[in-house]
């Protein structure tokens, strides 16, 4: 296949390679540590897919053939030297993440591999966390800005788990002792939290606490870290309430936020 963009680029016969560090954000998403400005970058899935073949071996036109031979036979995109020189111009010269050579490079070991070496998963124990309400930050008290809490995962049987959680009171949390149950596999986790004092928080920042009512059943879902020691992703109420406007009932969200927590490794 032809590629007419590509035959007049004055990158053509470039190799190009990866100039700055990089590992997993997520199991299907990388981030790259920017040494020239305190920042951390993630990317598309194209984007990512550029940077993480820029190894110096191939020149620009290697790459775009080779990358045309992923297609089913005479599927390629007509633009696919269009699409991948705007993006390996925006790496080069935006971003500043890749850059090109006249000869091959040979990558060090610290841009090539991930930064942090693949853990394995040690579920039980103390998980140190916090989470976060997904509501507008003028309705947050000084109390709802990371909810502390510790949890603690006391059997494994396979890959579901029981335990329980404790919120930290002074900074907002549920009162009571929590029972956790859940399921996980290498990269995710997934646990009903349940609290047995209702405590919420409604959309406007009100908190309300019945001590002779249970808390409604939480979800939580969330990915580990590449080292398996962090774990981050959203929670929400199992079930939406029911309310009435005249005489329609209707079903509302409770609420929705974020977390993160850490294993103990003491």
């Amino acid at each position: 296949m032809t590629f007419k963009t590509l035959e007049s680029s004055e990158y053509k016969n470039l190799y190009f390679h990866r100039t700055e560090e990089w590992d997993w954000h997520t199991s299907e998403m990388i981030r790259v540590i920017d040494s020239k400005n305190p920042r951390i970058i993630t990317m598309d899935p194209w984007p990512q897919k550029i940077y993480l073949e820029a190894l110096g071996q191939l020149t620009v036109e290697d790459y775009v053939h080779t990358v045309a031979k992923e297609y089913p036979k005479g599927n390629a995109p007509k633009e696919l030297d269009i699409i991948i020189l705007e993006m390996l111009e925006d790496l080069v010269y935006g971003e500043k993440v890749v850059a090109f050579s006249n000869i091959p490079v040979t990558l060090e070991a610290s841009i090539l591999n991930p930064s942090t070496e693949e853990g394995e998963i040690n579920l039980k124990g103390t998980w140190n966390g916090t989470y976060q309400y997904s509501i507008p930050d003028e309705y947050k008290d000084d109390n709802m800005i990371d909810v502390n809490f510790t949890l603690i995962i006391e059997t494994i049987n396979g890959k579901t788990f029981t335990g329980t959680v404790k919120d930290d009171l002074a900074s907002g949390g549920t009162p009571g002792t929590g029972i956790v149950k859940g399921k996980f596999d290498n990269n995710s986790i997934y646990f009903t939290k349940k609290m047995p004092i209702s405590s919420t928080v409604d959309e406007n920042g009100k908190r309300a606490i019945n001590t002779n009512k249970k808390h409604p059943t939480l979800v939580y879902e969330g990915e580990f870290s590449r080292s398996k020691h962090i774990i981050t992703g959203t929670w929400k109420f199992k079930s939406k309430a029911l309310y009435f406007k005249g005489l329609i009932p209707r079903l509302f969200s409770r609420g929705t936020g974020t977390f993160v927590m850490s294993k103990n490794q003491n």
